[in-house]
């Protein structure tokens, strides 16, 4: 144990009246007051947490990824591999079709599935998770029935294609895969360039690119899928852009594809709900800790936006969700912030901020993902779950040698927060305004009223240095029954009984439950 000396000053103010914490001093000074409010922000569903599962990682397959994923709390697993996702056919085998962008287009030439459809559900099933899948909207044969062995020259993709999978998914097999997206980041499928600028384009061999074409052909998706199965969700491409850079160029493309796909006529009606993909911070240049960390308070004003241009598409009656299908603090050029405490507290802090501000979900990428740079000792994987990689690597001497990551399945810190996020939203239930006073503004806090009544505070300081005073003044007629904390280091979280934390140590996270008197 730290020989450090914690103290603590967190105030959470009463939904009905405020009750002293036992031992708590109430204003202590250079503390900060948490002030959790009535207000509902969001409802939650049970199954709000979840993470992509990309076929071309193998460990999937593993025989003690179920158990892992249940550990996490996890109740989602995303069918989606990004880019090839749209080369990607269900049938025969799980067949790839040529990327229609070429050879040279991030390597999609090259891959071939790990795992088809039916292993990924066995794994789904084993970890009592529920599927989401992507759809290809790139290219496939007009006939389903066609030899893989001899595909030709990529098509656009079928609508017929993407109904047989939803009937052998819920018809034969009975999976019951409820969510269904059409296409992945379609809009980076060419349809816009900006000059100077090079970046790999999504798989689509659709004459027509335009975001007016894919609402169009979307409509004939859910028309085709819903005939099937009629109580599935139909999900959406669009772009989670930022009204604060509306001069950016990449950002005001992307504006321009989420108004023309909600302004097309009959779109509104065929979708269910909107797929973004959360990469903010890398997207915004911030690559240091701190700016990755304090990046997490722009879901407030993106999401906010996204919402209030789903409302204005949305028929009387058909209110078009939001779930967030990818996020991580990076995206192609990761670092080791993806693995270790800023990863982790990010990922906590991150989550809870696009949940409570309209995200009815959101998948993590990714569970096994693997490094990413292998030229410098900055290596980054995007998984929960270590891939068990080596590759070689330059020190900061400029000496090459051998990197390895740990064995297969090593949880890297992510994981760990991720257990105290879903231990928090165990059950779902709804966000409540919680404002911060006093203290770093490193410090944050969010709440949930869980849907048996408990109360989950969840305390994030973002200080690598500086150990933050907290103090929690318990609403009347809860108590405070159990506290999982963890901070930079740790392994699984730690557990206390009937004990409120009185500060958080750099780098670290607390999770209060408060269960009502009775």
């Amino acid at each position: 144990m730290s020989k450090r000396i914690i103290a603590l000053a967190v105030a959470t103010a009463a939904l009905a009246g405020i009750a002293s914490a036992p031992g708590a001093a109430a204003g202590a000074p250079g503390g900060a007051e948490i002030t959790v409010g009535g207000r509902v922000t969001n409802t939650v569903p049970a199954d709000a947490i979840g993470v992509n599962t990309p076929f071309w990682n193998p460990y999937l397959k593993d025989a003690r990824t179920p158990g892992l994923i249940r550990k996490a709390g996890i109740t989602t697993l995303s069918f989606n591999a990004g880019g090839p996702t749209d080369l990607y056919h269900f049938d025969h085998g799980g067949w790839l079709s040529p990327d229609p962008n070429g050879k040279d287009n991030g390597g999609y030439e090259d891959l071939t599935p790990e795992f088809g459809f039916d292993r990924f559900a066995a794994t789904a099933r084993a970890a009592d998770a529920r599927m989401l899948v992507h759809v290809n909207y790139g290219t496939g044969p007009t006939d389903t029935k066609a030899d893989p062995s001899t595909p030709g020259h990529p098509k656009p993709g079928d609508p017929r294609e993407a109904a047989a999978w939803v009937r052998y998914a819920n018809k034969t097999r009975h999976y019951g895969v409820r969510d269904w997206v059409i296409g992945e980041e379609t809009y980076l499928n060419g349809w816009f360039t900006i000059p100077g600028r090079k970046f790999p384009h999504e798989p689509d061999a659709h004459p027509d690119k335009s975001p007016a074409a894919y609402a169009r052909n979307v409509i004939a998706y859910a028309r085709a899928m819903k005939a099937v199965d009629p109580g599935i969700r139909i999900g959406i491409e669009l772009f989670a852009y930022d009204p604060a850079k509306p001069d950016d160029p990449i950002n005001k493309a992307m504006k321009e594809w989420d108004d023309t796909v909600l302004n097309t006529p009959g779109l509104a009606g065929a979708a269910d709900f909107a797929d973004v993909h959360w990469y903010h911070a890398a997207f915004s240049h911030k690559q240091s800790d701190a700016d990755v960390l304090a990046d997490t308070a722009a879901a407030g004003p993106v999401l906010r936006a996204l919402r209030a241009d789903l409302d204005r598409a949305s028929g009387r009656g058909h209110r078009i969700g939001i779930t967030v299908g990818e996020a991580n603090s990076a995206a192609l050029n990761a670092t080791q912030q993806q693995d270790n405490a800023v990863g982790a507290l990010y990922l906590l802090d991150n989550n809870l901020s696009l949940l409570e501000n309209g995200a009815s979900a959101v998948d993590w990428w990714a569970l096994y993902n693997g490094p990413l740079n292998t030229e410098t000792v900055n290596w980054g994987d995007l998984g929960l779950l270590s891939s068990g990689a080596c590759f070689t690597a330059v020190d900061k001497t400029g000496k090459k040698g051998k990197q390895c990551e740990p064995p297969v399945g090593t949880p890297f810190a992510p994981y760990y927060t991720m257990q105290m996020l879903t231990t928090a939203l165990k059950g779902g239930g709804s966000t409540l305004a919680t404002a911060v006073s006093g203290g770093s503004d490193t410090l944050t806090a969010h709440t949930l009223r869980r849907a048996d009544g408990t109360l989950a505070v969840v305390v994030v300081n973002k200080d690598p240095r500086q150990t933050q005073k907290v103090h929690l003044n318990l609403p009347r007629g809860y108590r405070a029954y159990r506290t999982l904390t963890w901070r930079q280091g740790d392994k699984d979280p730690a557990t206390q009984r009937g004990r409120v934390p009185t500060a958080l140590a750099p780098y670290s996270a607390a999770v209060v439950l408060l269960a009502p008197r009775g």
